[in-house]
């Protein structure tokens, strides 16, 4: 009995020590191919060594704050992964689905147009409010958040109250491109929450260089 509970405790170890390590492995690969600092992995499922004997993990989830999708600060990004090929460095090498969400503060829209004066807020779950104080003009507007095709963001208004809509000019009607989406995802969806743009994102078929 006390010899039993002993290899267990020693393969519960081993087990730990491997995810661990697979852990940091894949969280090296992802910074190599997508940003400067490494993004926090983790992968579930357990007992891990099964997976690694099988060269198959189920699903990986990888988090990150504060990146650049291209010209635009990305607040939070959140992957999922499923059914991830490891090779023989506990490297992924292949995803065949991916999904996951990224959240666009409101101080990160406002950055990209690149006009001092103008805020943005929640106006709805498709909508956001752009208040502007540009000096001889002020006055709000709302605008309606939506998909550009698969890798982008269009903010088109709809309404503006106290803004001559000829004032906004090419505020009128914004792409935000996103050229830089991790792993091949693209935009599936958009969404506007209290915190900021909701991008919903996923991809198939990823394959893993290195």
């Amino acid at each position: 009995m006390v010899v039993a509970v002993a290899l267990l405790a020693v393969l519960l170890v081993a087990d730990r020590a491997a995810v661990t390590y697979a852990e940091n492995r894949i969280a090296t690969q992802i910074k190599d191919r997508n940003s400067a600092t490494k993004p926090h992995v983790r992968i579930a499922g357990f007992p891990f060594l099964n997976q690694v004997a099988a060269r198959h993990v189920n699903k990986i989830v990888v988090g990150a704050a504060d990146r650049k999708l291209g010209p635009v600060a990305v607040k939070r990004l959140d992957i999922t992964l499923y059914g991830v090929r490891l090779n023989a460095s506990y490297r992924a090498s292949t995803a065949s689905r991916v999904s996951g969400t990224a959240l666009v503060g409101f101080a990160g829209l406002a950055g990209v147009v690149g006009m001092a004066g103008l805020t943005f807020s929640a106006d709805g779950p498709d909508r956001v409010k752009i208040t502007a104080d540009l000096g001889l003009v002020t006055g709000t507007a709302t605008a309606r958040v939506t998909s550009a095709g698969h890798g982008g963001i269009r903010i088109a208004v709809i309404s503006a109250g106290g803004i001559p809509v000829a004032a906004l000019g090419p505020l009128r009607d914004i792409i935000l491109p996103l050229p830089a989406l991790p792993l091949g995802m693209t935009v599936q969806d958009v969404g506007v929450t209290g915190q900021g743009v909701l991008l919903h994102l996923a991809g198939q078929d990823v394959r893993f260089g290195g």
